[in-house]
């Protein structure tokens, strides 16, 4: 199959990538575990430190798979079936849950049983991302990576708008005390748009890789990580750059709706006017991106995105400081760090996967990948330790370490050398 627009299946494989993306985004934000799981667990009587777990346990089911499943695909000529798989054990795993909220909202085993059934479920979803990942990078032409995951994302930001409102109407309805409910029919509306991504990713017609031999033992493949390191200087410091960007970001993303709500006294639906926001910057931010990796490389949107790293926490810690001062409107107001989240996550998602393709030649990708997000999965306990340091410390001391360690990453991806996009 050429490479070339001009080519039905390609221009076909990129559509059905658009909706897959799409898709997914909005059932994603329908359940969005930082904010809209974050708030579910409070209502249960959470503490800090099991909002922290809810993160780790979303980051560390979605990444530590991820060389496993590369050491298991890398030698498989079809390997768009493991995603589907996985994808849909989610689905089921977030059926059960909507199910039990229903039957037991009162119930003290709901909540552990959540997180039980949460872990398994990202699990689940983790395991995908490796051959998702590589039968998108072989649809999609070397020299638009950068252009398609732009607007890839601007297109589910688009269409994912409105689940924030939804969101907000959904939660703003009358339920028994506690006020769980509402968040079942959150799950099973994500649910339903899940699937619809799973649809759409069968249709794209896989591209026959190019294939290891034989499969790599997992032994072999966790030891070979220190020479992949050694061997591309670009992708060590890309490696850097998206682990101290992951650290801060999952250490407080899912206390800053906590925050809002219990420090700023914002209402609990306010967490569909964030969502809402979040979107909204990320379909402007994406315009963005689409130029600048057309005109300037992949590299200038990863820079970007890490700056936006340390704003998102920095941005927090003003807020806080205000808060102390007893300054007004800062509920409200707080919806500025859900601006930059937009286009921290959205500068993420496109740089890290463009400048990961040009640094990376076809074959060696699957182990690659894995290994990257293994690394990333490493740094899924912070958000636990988060809520012991909030609890002890406060907010103030917590956003000031997270913007501090959010520099590191800002270095890291400047030392990333500009590579044009590769050939193939």
């Amino acid at each position: 199959m050429a490479d070339t627009l001009e080519d039905p299946n390609v221009r076909a494989n990129l559509r059905w990538g658009y909706l897959n993306r799409t898709f997914a985004e909005i059932g994603k934000a329908l359940a969005d575990p930082t904010i809209v799981l974050s708030l579910f667990v409070r209502q249960l009587g959470a503490s800090n430190v099991l909002v922290g777990l809810l993160s780790t346990i979303r980051y560390g089911g979605w990444f530590l798979p991820q060389i496993f499943v590369a050491a298991h695909v890398q030698n498989r000529s079809r390997r768009g079936a493991v995603y589907i798989a996985a994808e849909l054990s989610r689905c089921v795993g977030y059926a059960i849950i909507a199910l039990l909220i229903f039957t037991i909202p009162g119930s003290p085993w709901l909540l552990p049983t959540f997180f039980v059934l949460f872990g398994i479920s990202y699990l689940g979803h983790g395991m995908g991302s490796v051959p998702r990942f590589d039968v998108i990078g072989r649809a999609v032409p070397a020299t638009r990576r950068g252009s398609y995951f732009a607007r890839a994302n601007l297109l589910a930001g688009v269409c994912g708008f409105g689940a924030g409102f939804l969101i907000r109407a959904v939660l703003r309805t009358n339920a028994p005390s506690p006020h769980v409910q509402p968040f079942a029919w959150l799950l099973l509306l994500s649910i339903l748009f899940f699937g619809l991504a799973v649809g759409a990713f069968t249709l794209i017609r896989e591209r026959e890789p190019r294939v290891a031999a034989q499969r790599t033992p997992v032994r072999q493949s966790l030891g070979a990580i220190p020479s992949l390191l050694r061997g591309n200087v670009d992708y060590r410091r890309l490696v850097m750059a998206l682990v101290f960007s992951d650290a801060s970001r999952r250490v407080t993303d899912p206390f800053y709706i906590i925050f809002a709500t219990e420090v700023l006294g914002a209402p609990l639906y306010v967490a569909g006017i964030y969502i809402s926001t979040l979107l909204v910057s990320k379909i402007a931010a994406n315009l963005l991106w689409d130029l600048l990796s057309r005109r300037f490389g992949n590299r200038l949107v990863l820079q970007i995105s890490t700056a936006a790293s340390f704003a998102v926490p920095a941005v927090a810690l003003a807020f806080a400081l205000m808060r102390l001062a007893s300054v007004p409107w800062t509920a409200y107001g707080f919806a500025g760090v859900y601006v930059l989240m937009g286009i921290r996550d959205s500068g993420k998602y496109v740089g890290k996967r463009a400048v990961f393709l040009d640094l990376i030649p076809e074959e060696g990708r699957p182990m690659h990948w894995g290994t990257l997000n293994t690394l990333l999965g490493v740094v899924s306990v912070l958000p636990v330790l988060a809520g012991t340091l909030i609890d002890s410390l406060g907010y103030v001391i917590t956003f000031s370490a997270v913007s501090a360690v959010s520099l590191v990453a800002v270095w890291s991806s400047l030392r990333i050398r500009k590579i044009p996009s590769s050939p193939t």
